[in-house]
């Protein structure tokens, strides 16, 4: 990018006349290209991609409000009803969080976990 800075509007692939791409010339000729040379199936698309970014962020445990922000999004509201699926269970994290928090505080007894 410090050699070939973004446009005004933030676009980051122009033309040699400072303009975006026609979308079906970036979508075929350009990132076909790019799909072919990186070895990956010839049916991936751009969204693919940013869905594929998206969904790797949440399952890591990535806050929604980031995700949002990677992706361009104003609020989280469109990645919780997108991708919500895709977040890990978070009773067990839940769980783990307190119990390593009242583990933690001074004068709490410490005790084997009771048998399941």
């Amino acid at each position: 990018m410090a050699q070939f800075p973004p446009a005004d509007d933030g676009t980051l692939f122009t033309t040699r006349f400072a303009g975006p791409y026609r979308h079906d010339y970036y979508g075929t000729i350009i990132f076909g290209t790019a799909m072919r040379k990186a070895g990956l199936p010839e049916n991936i698309t751009t969204h693919d991609l940013r869905h594929h970014y998206a969904s790797v962020l949440l399952m890591q445990g990535e806050s929604v409000i980031t995700v949002a922000e990677r992706l361009g999004h104003e609020n989280a509201t469109l990645v919780l009803s997108t991708y919500g699926h895709l977040m890990p269970g978070s009773e067990e994290r839940t769980r783990r969080a307190v119990d390593e928090a009242w583990g933690c505080a001074p004068g709490v007894p410490q005790s084997e976990a009771p048998p399941s």
